[in-house]
């Protein structure tokens, strides 16, 4: 009995040991709030200087048919001019952690940017009327999780692990000026919305990120010691 207890007693200050050895993530922690902080406002530069904001928006076709009298025509509509806003808007909108675990150091963050739009130029032809429209979208907000890790004897930067849309806000769009081809406005709307959320994955997972991988390999964080 005796004998057992003591093993009992071993393992329980191991398994404590063990625990002690991997930190738990702090919530609102103001070290990785201040060095995300800094790598958006970096970013936010990179952003404006590259005339990314407003982004171009690549020219978009689609069709369309309906049948009169038994017959089925055919119409299509075009969208140009296409122009991107709100990526210089990018913050931090959630949580953030920092945390060590053996020979690597993990960060965590939520950014995202709210109040974001798009608008294109838009024409539709059907049965010889031609019209010109405008096409506009208000996204309500676009969140996005980051997740990188570093080691801490490398020398090197923290490098992405994760980063993704973990919430895509509803997307609002307005036709205005169809006239006599209102009856495709569910078309174009739907057609855009489509494209849009498509587009924003795109650009997340691929310019935006490439981007934020360069700050984190220009700005190598200086760990405090109560984290280590």
């Amino acid at each position: 009995m005796f004998k057992f207890l003591l093993l009992a007693c071993l393992a329980t200050q191991c398994l404590g040991l063990v625990r002690q050895q991997i930190q738990d993530p702090k919530l609102n922690d103001p070290f990785s709030d201040d060095y995300i902080d800094k790598i958006l406002d970096n970013l936010r530069n990179v952003i404006i200087e590259n005339n990314m904001d407003p982004m171009e928006l690549p020219p978009l076709d689609t069709g369309f048919s309906d049948t009169i009298l038994g017959i089925t025509w055919h119409g299509s509509a075009h969208l140009k001019n296409g122009h991107f806003w709100g990526l210089s808007s990018l913050a931090r909108t959630g949580d953030t952690s920092f945390t060590v675990e053996g020979d690597k150091a993990r960060l965590t963050a939520y950014i995202g940017l709210n109040g974001a739009s798009a608008h294109y130029d838009a024409s539709a032809e059907f049965m010889g009327i031609t019209v010109g429209a405008g096409v506009t979208a208000d996204i309500s907000d676009i969140q996005i999780f980051l997740d990188a890790e570093m080691v801490l004897t490398g020398g090197s930067g923290l490098q992405l692990t994760e980063f993704k849309i973990s919430h895509l806000g509803h997307i609002s769009v307005d036709v205005s000026g169809l006239g006599p081809l209102d009856w495709i406005l569910e078309i174009l709307v739907d057609f855009v919305d489509t494209f849009l959320k498509d587009w924003i994955v795109s650009l997340v997972e691929g310019p935006l990120k490439d981007l934020i991988q360069g700050l984190l390999d220009e700005y190598v964080p200086d760990i405090p010691s109560r984290l280590l």
